[in-house]
């Protein structure tokens, strides 16, 4: 599809994604101070959904280095929000829980963020919404398996 009506349409996702992406991040860190990133709520709910977490998982689940992930990991564990544990028969091997302290913090920060977000859906129709985020996901899909490159 490369003709002048797809280069239109993808010059329009791009602004709407930059100004999106932009003014989400800026209204979280108004809302939820400077005391947390959106990487690191991300971590924090990626931790709490999935079960047995690892460094690696969280790496390619948030499509960043493992030094990266080492430098966020440090950062939570600092703030006693996430736990680190060694597995028992690898010891190459650590799995990354929340403490209590960062199970209330994400508790915390996910309703922040929601009702954030909440004011702005009632302006559109529930199968809006629907269709919106079907698609949105879609497009992540194909961005991290078939249609693009993958995050490494």
């Amino acid at each position: 599809m490369n003709t002048p009506d797809a280069k239109s349409l993808v010059n329009r996702y791009l602004d709407a994604s930059f100004l999106v992406s932009k003014q989400f991040d800026t209204r979280i860190r108004e809302k939820v101070g400077q005391t947390m990133t959106t990487d690191q709520f991300c971590a924090l709910r990626l931790i709490e959904e999935k079960p047995s977490c690892t460094p690696s998982d969280l790496s390619e689940l948030l499509c960043v280095g493992k030094s990266s992930i080492t430098a966020l990991v440090n950062k939570l564990v600092d703030r006693d929000l996430v736990h680190r544990a060694g597995d028992e028969r690898d010891r190459r091997v650590v799995y990354l829980t929340l403490t209590d302290t960062g199970r209330q913090v994400y508790r915390e920060t996910e309703r922040e963020i929601q009702q954030l977000l909440e004011p702005y859906l009632v302006h559109f129709k529930p199968e809006e919404v629907q269709n919106f985020i079907e698609s949105f996901e879609k497009l992540a899909t194909l961005l991290t398996n078939e249609g693009g490159q993958e995050c490494k």
